[in-house]
């Protein structure tokens, strides 16, 4: 097991299984209770590790494979924030 979570979702037309990992993020904190300034927080983030769709070759064969180096635009993350986490 890799730890990492999955999304499935269309991606440039394909169905594709994403692995990512979820961070929540931590809450804004406007005064520590010694009467410090606080932290501002982060919002929750994803990172996509991989990201699996079936292709076909020209002779009519199909693979699994990541394309995650080749095709990746960060609103992918957007998007499985908005589906999986919101």
């Amino acid at each position: 097991m890799n730890g990492f979570l999955i999304a499935h979702m269309e991606y440039w037309g394909h169905d594709a299984e994403i692995e990512y990992s979820f961070d929540p993020g931590e809450p804004e904190v406007h005064t520590e209770s010694n009467g410090d300034p606080g932290t501002p927080g982060t919002g929750p983030s994803v990172e996509i590790e991989r990201i699996w769709v079936e292709l076909e070759s020209n002779e009519g064969c199909s693979a699994v494979v990541d394309i995650s180096s080749v095709f990746y635009e960060t609103s992918i993350e957007q998007q499985i924030l908005e589906k999986y986490h919101d």
